[in-house]
């Protein structure tokens, strides 16, 4: 079959100037293999990049109008948000329109791009970086890799080293950062890139894909390259290979002493035998065939035994149900037909203990009842929070003679929930207890005050309840969830939204990212809570009390906070757009960085409070008392400062451009005279706290204002006069 041709002998096969030719060849090789890679790398993540950045920046302002975003990226969204950890505050859900073609656009580019490099790879053995480099990747057997050797290729070539790295972003500790995961991908991809196997400098995915790199000469494949995956690359060994499409019958070539005989694809099955999978399809149907009838004689076994038990359960259900209607002589009968109907774990129990509580008049039965229904648990919860909406109705409807029975069955059904969720606390994420009536009452054959202090109710879902009054003191209302990690996408997060919380107690409790947009939070008492990312965004907290809270990062967008207590919190970093903080307390407030753009400020005690870098822009601080505040680097371009107390306000580097300085105290009163008892305090040294501000800018200094700013060393055009 094959024809060979006289050898020559083995010495003469590579001459020893070659050596250092070769090792040239490799190193350069190797080089433009990685810079192929990084160049394949930067063409892929600029087709997310650029979009989505694109995207991001015109979402950025603040008012472009907002669609719902993409169902497409929607989906990619959540999909990817449980694996990398993402919180589910992050997660977008309306957008601008031009945002929204932009972010389709980097979910659909980077598809195109990299099927497009497959395809070029399967046909043509390059892609365009490839190119660029001179290389080329060839198949064992012909000059292109074809589709099917291509795809292996390439998803073993990305997705080996980015999986290698998500296992063990997920094992050191390093989730949910997603720069180390980012660091650790690009460490894999470069190894990956750069590491060959000598002397044949093919990698793992090259043998597994039967190919290899080939460098080009002169922007065509060399005719001679080795089909021998542990060919060294040297001239002495090179055979002959047609430049495309599959080698037919024996080729063979002499050249350095050395002859080479390579097999067609047809001869080598014909020698070797078949390859892949399909040499292992008979143990393979002998596997499936085995798993189908052990699965077949499964089934039928427990078809014979369902049916019996499910008979026997049927039969006491009915039993339990005939003593409750009928057969029931007595009041313990009933009672403990009731108890036994709990403890059956059958589903239909559920429906008829609630509509017996909906129709009984026997007090005595609605607190047995009562206990029946706390034994069946959170499978309860949602017939319950039925009926609770239905009494409140009724309540609303009937006339004041009629209201007693209908009472009795709200309370029962009220202390029904409260101890389920005590007994239940830590199991009850995602249980949706919206628009329920758990509301305080006085004085009332339904008085009822919901007290679940220091249980854990964290991803509880209560938006649009009635809890005022509720006492929720150290109540746990966030947990990191399944993987222990906080700010990851399976947090519990407990959502308050559209809530009545008036008057409610969550002093030292754990807000950490809970909703509490469009709540009632008046005159609620939140000091001491840890309430970092919780989310006030248009509630009405007027009155409420946040002394020493931790509410960093925190969200009140025009969220109502007249009178509010922030005595020694912290909102660094918080969001306080437009919110409206007129005569609230922030004495010692920690301001830090935190966004107070169009804020209403007026007749607010800002007393040695930390507003550093603080964006004040457009603010309103009309008649507040900063007396020793630190504002340097705040940005007050336009804010309101008239009959504002600033004695020993610190404000270096601020920007003071528009800001209206009408009647403004930069400088300690003189002291009113008073009788013998009265002690006089001295006015705080303002020392150098203006020195270097630039007042150029500011409007409506008067002529003593600017003699003290000028006094102190602040900057005035009227200052050199």
């Amino acid at each position: 079959m094959a024809q060979t041709s006289h050898s020559q002998p083995i010495s003469a096969q590579v001459s020893a100037d070659r050596v250092p030719e070769q090792q040239r060849r490799s190193a350069s090789l190797a080089w433009r293999r990685l810079a192929a890679w990084g160049l394949e790398l930067s063409l892929l993540a600029g087709s997310v990049a650029l979009p989505w950045s694109l995207g991001e920046a015109v979402r950025s302002r603040p008012t472009v109008e907002q669609v719902p975003l993409n169902p497409g990226v929607v989906a990619v969204q959540h999909a990817i948000a449980r694996p990398l950890g993402l919180p589910r505050q992050r997660l977008v859900a309306e957008v601008p329109p031009l945002t929204n073609l932009l972010w389709f656009t980097a979910l659909v580019l980077p598809i195109a791009v990299a099927s497009s490099q497959v395809y070029c790879l399967a046909t043509r053995g390059k892609t365009l970086p490839k190119a660029w480099m001179g290389l080329r990747v060839v198949a064992i057997d012909r000059s292109v890799p074809g589709l099917q050797a291509a795809l292996l290729r390439e998803v073993c070539r990305w997705g080996v080293p980015a999986a290698g790295a998500y296992g063990i972003w997920l094992a050191s500790g390093a989730f949910p950062s997603l720069p180390w995961l980012a660091g650790l991908a690009l460490v894999g991809g470069v190894g990956a890139a750069a590491w060959g196997h000598r002397p044949a400098h093919r990698t793992w995915y090259d043998r597994l894909a039967g190919t290899r790199v080939v460098l080009l000469q002169g922007g065509v494949l060399p005719m001679r390259h080795s089909p021998d995956p542990e060919d060294d690359g040297s001239p002495g060994a090179k055979v002959l290979a047609l430049p495309s499409g599959p080698l037919l019958g024996l080729t063979t070539e002499e050249y350095g002493g050395l002859t080479a005989i390579v097999l067609s694809p047809e001869d080598s099955a014909q020698v070797l035998g078949p390859k892949g999978w399909r040499q292992h399809l008979p143990v393979i149907a002998g596997v499936l065939a085995g798993v189908v009838v052990l699965a077949g004689a499964g089934a039928l076994w427990l078809d014979r035994r369902l049916p019996a038990a499910s008979s026997d359960k049927d039969a006491l259900f009915l039993a339990l149900v005939e003593n409750l209607s009928r057969n029931a002589t007595s009041f313990s009968d009933r009672q403990a037909a009731a108890l036994a109907l709990a403890t059956t774990e059958d589903p239909r129990a559920v429906p008829l203990l609630v509509d017996m509580l909906a129709q009984t008049d026997d007090p005595r039965l609605l607190d047995t009842l009562q206990q029946a229904l706390v034994t069946l648990g959170p499978p309860a919860i949602p017939a319950l929070q039925r009926l609770n909406l239905a009494l409140a109705n009724d309540l609303l409807a009937l006339p004041l003679d009629q209201q007693l029975i209908p009472q009795l069955r709200q309370r029962t059904v009220k202390r029904t929930l409260a101890k389920i969720m005590v007994l239940h606390n830590g199991n009850l994420n995602q249980v949706d207890l919206s628009g329920t009536n758990l509301g305080y009452i006085i004085e009332s054959p339904d008085a009822f005050t919901l007290v679940l202090e220091q249980q854990n109710l964290a991803g509880v879902v209560w938006r649009n309840a009635v809890l005022s009054g509720a006492r929720l003191r150290k109540a746990k209302l966030f947990d990191p969830g399944a993987d222990g990690r906080i700010d990851t996408f399976d947090d519990w997060i407990t959502d308050f939204s559209g809530s009545d919380l008036t008057e409610v107690s969550l002093v030292a409790a754990q807000l950490r990212h809970v909703v509490f947009r469009n709540t009632s939070l008046l005159r609620a008492n939140l000091s001491n809570s840890i309430a970092p990312y919780a989310d006030f965004s248009g509630a009405n907290a007027s009155s409420a009390w946040f002394i020493a809270a931790d509410v960093r990062n925190g969200r009140f967008d025009g969220t109502s906070l007249v009178g509010a207590d922030f005595t020694d919190a912290d909102l660094s970093q918080a969001s306080l757009t437009a919110a409206r903080l007129r005569q609230a307390t922030l004495t010692a407030t920690q301001l830090t960085e935190a966004d107070l753009t169009g804020a209403d400020l007026s007749e607010a005690n800002l007393s040695e409070a930390d507003l550093r870098a603080a964006n004040l822009s457009q603010s309103n601080l009309s008649h507040s008392w900063l007396r020793g505040a630190d504002l340097s680097g705040a940005n007050l371009e336009q804010a309101n400062l008239a009959e504002a107390n600033l004695e020993g306000t610190v404000l270096s580097g601020a920007n003071l451009a528009g800001a209206n300085f009408a009647g403004a105290q930069f400088n300690a009163l003189a002291p009113v005279p008073g009788d013998s008892f009265v002690a006089t305090v001295a006015a705080p040294d303002t020392g150098t706290a203006l020195t270097g501000v630039d007042f150029s800018q500011a409007i409506n200094l008067q002529a003593d204002q600017l003699d003290y700013v000028c006094g102190q060393g602040g900057i005035h055009p009227a200052c050199g006069r």
